[in-house]
């Protein structure tokens, strides 16, 4: 099978520091795959690189286009990589607070609008007939996530965990095929937890979308991932399914601990 996302050799210097080092990965059609390792182990920087906030110091970033072609996009801007189908979230929330729910979710829709500026300005048919489209996408979306009633609400209004959701929907309003997640679980108490890992299933299944994800609430990765990356020291010290890694004595000594082991 061709991957949907293939890095490979990828390498992140700062002067002398190297946050992500020969870092290799292959995302296929489907997957929900997980990330791990202790804070400052690289991973963030990683997802950086794969969404054009860093440009790599070496390697490359292959994603599949619309025919199944793998292109390098290492190096291009981050709103050219959406556009090409990879959308993200982040550990601390960004959305736009003071807009609303509605207006957040526009702008990531916009990033995929079919007409150009001049259409736009002159307001010719091709235009309208997009933004009315556009309109009913938004509607819909926000109606599949339950939140079409707080459409008008500030993002700033809506309780923490519905915060993280509308990131969510902001991401999944790009149209990605590859979604990444940069610990979305930070900040939620158990029940919140527990409610995210049936909606990060639902996002995977119901948009059918290929999935990495950033965490460190164990149960929630042990609980939906298919399989895991390890990275400590910038360097990827393990690969495979959740419980080869629960059980590797090397992830279990930088990372995991005993007590993951008997969790």
């Amino acid at each position: 099978m061709t991957p949907i996302l293939s890095v490979r050799n990828l390498l992140m210097q700062f002067g002398g520091l190297r946050a992500v080092s020969d870092f290799d990965l292959d995302l296929f059609s489907g997957e929900l795959v997980g990330l791990i390792g202790p804070n400052g182990a690289g991973k963030t920087t990683v997802f950086n690189m794969l969404t054009g906030v860093y440009v790599p110091t070496q390697g490359t970033i292959q994603l599949a286009n619309p025919r199944g072609e793998l292109e390098n996009i290492a190096g291009l801007a981050p709103h050219k990589i959406t556009r090409k189908g990879v959308a993200r979230t982040f550990q601390n929330i960004r959305l736009f607070k003071s807009m609303t729910v509605w207006e957040n979710v526009s702008i990531a829709r916009h990033s995929q609008v079919p007409y150009s500026l001049a259409q736009s300005f002159l307001r010719l048919p091709p235009f309208g007939r997009a933004e009315a489209q556009l309109r009913q996408e938004i509607q819909d979306l926000l109606a599949i996530f339950k939140i079409d009633h707080k459409a008008d609400w500030r993002a700033s209004n809506l309780p923490y965990g519905e915060q993280r959701k509308l990131e969510i929907v902001r991401a999944l309003a790009a149209k990605p095929s590859v979604l990444l997640l940069d610990e979305p679980a930070a900040g939620m108490n158990p029940q919140e937890t527990l409610e995210l890992m049936d909606l990060i299933r639902f996002v995977k299944e119901r948009f059918q979308l290929t999935v990495l994800l950033i965490e460190h609430d164990m149960n929630l990765v042990m609980g939906i991932c298919e399989r895991l990356l390890v990275l400590d020291y910038g360097k990827t010290i393990a690969k495979g399914l959740p419980a080869e890694i629960r059980a590797n004595p090397v992830v279990i000594k930088a990372y995991l601990g005993e007590d993951a082991v008997h969790a």
